[in-house]
């Protein structure tokens, strides 16, 4: 079932290469959404698609090298139409 969430990961997530990393994964299992660092040092990310292919996309993300992920806030949002899984700045 495809599924779109607000994310907030806390921890080394900036300045390693999580956005990149991110989109690359993203791309991988042909989810949609977003992600951009905030100004606290933590990131933000929407991701849309199938919830398994988040789930995965997910535990990729934990285990990249570099990247320490403390802690994840995550909040259910309604879909959207979009095509594709972008870096903001």
């Amino acid at each position: 079932m495809k599924k779109r969430y607000h994310l907030i990961f806390e921890g080394r997530v900036q300045g390693v290469g999580f956005r990149y990393r991110s989109q690359i994964i993203a791309n991988k299992y042909r989810l949609t959404g977003f992600v951009r660092n905030l100004y606290n040092g933590d990131v933000e990310m929407c991701v849309q698609g199938e919830d398994s292919d988040i789930d995965k996309f997910l535990e990729e993300l934990y285990n990249q090298r570099f990247i320490s992920i403390d802690n994840i806030k995550k909040e259910k949002k309604d879909l959207v139409e979009e095509g594709s899984f972008d870096i903001k700045y």
